[in-house]
């Protein structure tokens, strides 16, 4: 949806549950003579002792304060979801699938108001495709390749060659140039698409391809033209052949003209203003994500609202982990940008929701057997979905005791 989009991504279960079990000791600190334990969580103890057994272990872990601070951190997760497990209380009431799913339930309604402000937008003039191809200073081409690049052996080049000729000679006796091209072409971009390459403009293909293609009267073939490539036959289809494909991107272009009109009239008409520290409050927030999901500092303030730092937060958590490490490395610029970007999300949420955008019934039960089943893969990678974890017949303790263990 070019701009007009909303930026998610399935989050993984640890990080919902690591948010929705609350209430544990963190982890204590590691590096002091008196720190026997070095964690505890859901009455169990990491000893001083396994965690650095565990560390020496993982060979690619330095065995620094830091590093020990994220392995506890790792383990006090992992005994939340066992005991969860052992307990029978896995996070699976509405409230939390409406929490752990939040980014694809935005994708959705991002993408449903997009479709209902496309619709209603003006229709396309219908001499609108006509113009395109007249005008002729984008064109469509379809091509053949036979593969050689310049410095093939020559008994390749001359292979080709004949190849080549021997499919021109096809098509001027009335082959179909596209079936052609998807059966003999050897570029995988166009031969797919019976050898047809995007619109657009003279001066994108090399030298003699280019001169080549531009010389073509509609529905003419040319001879057999030679590029550092191979060898390429080309075609100048008709305008009954290209008219929906024209007309599509048309459409394209116009949905990306409307995206910007769009966004752009979001962020004015809600008088969106970046607070002056908002890249520091940020850097923080990405270093101390814990403390930042508490707070309620504004980076952009907007009529009826604003964009916390726990707004931010939580956009972050849902996008791809390098995106943390890209954000840690931003300069004041791009972080700005990046929070004006989230609060356009948010505006555009808000106006879906009261454009009547909602999910269907069927939308929802997908995404909750979506998350299900995520849970059900962590408790499987994690080791926790062993039988006797759930056997009521053996005590609470000993469960626990022995997922601790795992």
């Amino acid at each position: 949806m070019s701009r007009f989009s909303v930026v998610v991504r399935v989050i993984a279960p640890a990080l919902v549950l690591g948010g929705s079990l609350a209430g544990c000791d963190r982890a204590k600190d590691l590096f002091t003579a008196h720190a026997d334990t070095a964690a505890e969580a859901a009455g169990q103890e990491l000893s001083a002792e396994r965690l650095a057994k565990i560390m020496s272990a993982a060979k690619s872990v330095r065995l620094t304060p830091e590093a020990a601070q994220l392995v506890a951190n790792v383990w006090i997760d992992y005994m939340l979801l066992a005991q969860a497990v052992v307990r029978d209380e896995l996070p699976v009431d509405s409230a939390s699938v409406a929490e752990a799913v939040w980014p694809e339930v935005a994708e959705i309604k991002g993408t449903r108001w997009h479709d209902t402000l496309m619709s209603r937008r003006s229709a396309l003039a219908p001499t609108g495709v006509d113009s395109l191809y007249r005008q002729g200073d984008q064109r469509v081409f379809q091509h053949i390749l036979f593969g050689a690049r310049s410095g093939a052996a020559d008994t390749l080049r001359s292979a080709k060659r004949r190849l080549a000729d021997a499919t021109l000679i096809r098509i001027r006796k009335g082959a179909v140039f596209g079936r052609l091209a998807s059966q003999l072409s050897e570029d995988p971009g166009s031969k797919t698409d019976s050898g047809y390459l995007p619109l657009g403009p003279r001066g994108r293909f090399v030298a003699s391809f280019d001169s080549a293609a531009w010389s073509l009267e509609p529905g003419q073939t040319s001879g057999v033209v030679e590029t550092p490539y191979g060898y390429h036959i080309l075609r100048r289809p008709g305008l009954e052949e290209v008219r929906e494909r024209l007309g599509d991107h048309l459409v394209t272009q116009a949905g990306m003209r409307l995206d910007s009109v769009y966004m752009d009239s979001l962020a004015a008409a809600n008088q969106t203003k970046l607070t002056g520290n908002a890249p520091a409050i940020m850097r923080t927030a990405i270093e101390n994500p814990s403390e930042a999901v508490k707070s309620d500092k504004a980076l952009v303030q907007y009529v009826g609202g604003a964009l916390t730092t726990r707004d931010f937060i939580r956009w972050v958590n849902a996008l791809p982990p390098q995106y943390s490490g890209r954000l840690r490395t931003a300069d004041d610029s791009a972080l700005n940008q990046f929070a004006k970007a989230l609060a356009q999300n948010a505006l555009l949420l808000r106006d879906a929701e009261a454009g009547g955008i909602r999910l269907t019934s069927e939308e929802w039960t997908e995404l909750t057997q979506q998350y299900r089943a995520r849970l059900d893969t962590l408790r499987t990678d994690m080791g926790l979905s062993a039988p006797e974890l759930s056997d009521e017949s053996v005590p609470e303790g000993q469960r626990a005791s022995l997922a601790a263990l795992k």
